[in-house]
């Protein structure tokens, strides 16, 4: 739980909330996954987590590409109800939203697109419940490191309201 620093908060929440659901747009390399996923099955059977990854996965290219076969073998092997959803965060989004519902936990990786990541809001108060965290990763390129600030619920209906409001026009 310690390492690496910036995930510090993240775990704390897992432990202290029991988190069974959790939805992660941004896989990367596929560590820090297998970090949430751990540290759930700590508090409760690994059987009991349901973790959903949103990532572009081959399309996004480059090192830290991760092929989406080779994410679910590399997930799988932790006992969870694992599913993976090839896309950005917004295409992702939008074709589970209505499948997914109470959401315990949220990690949103810094490495999404602002604009994507915007339209994607509209879906998230339908996923989570009163007790949901979300925390979003300060934008960064792959691979680079920087913190996560927890988000309010409120705050994540205002910019849901503001995409829906976008949308009517």
């Amino acid at each position: 739980m310690s390492k690496p620093v910036e995930d510090r908060p993240i775990h704390q929440e897992i432990v202290t909330g029991h988190v069974r659901h959790i939805l992660e747009l941004g896989l990367g390399s596929g560590e820090r996954s297998l970090r949430l996923i751990e540290t759930a099955s700590r508090c409760c059977s690994a059987r009991e987590i349901h973790y959903t990854g949103v990532d572009p996965f081959e399309s996004r290219g480059g090192e830290n590409s991760l092929p989406l076969k080779e994410a679910h073998q590399k997930l799988s092997r932790m006992g969870a109800h694992i599913r993976l959803v090839p896309g950005d965060a917004f295409s992702g989004v939008a074709r589970i939203a209505n499948s997914l519902q109470g959401i315990d936990l949220v990690v949103v990786s810094g490495d999404q697109s602002p604009e994507l990541l915007e339209r994607a809001w509209f879906y998230f108060p339908r996923m989570l419940h009163n007790q949901s965290k979300v925390f979003l990763q300060k934008p960064c390129g792959s691979g680079q490191i920087a913190p996560y600030d927890q988000i309010g619920l409120e705050e994540i209906g205002i910019w849901a309201n503001r995409t829906s409001r976008r949308r009517a026009a």
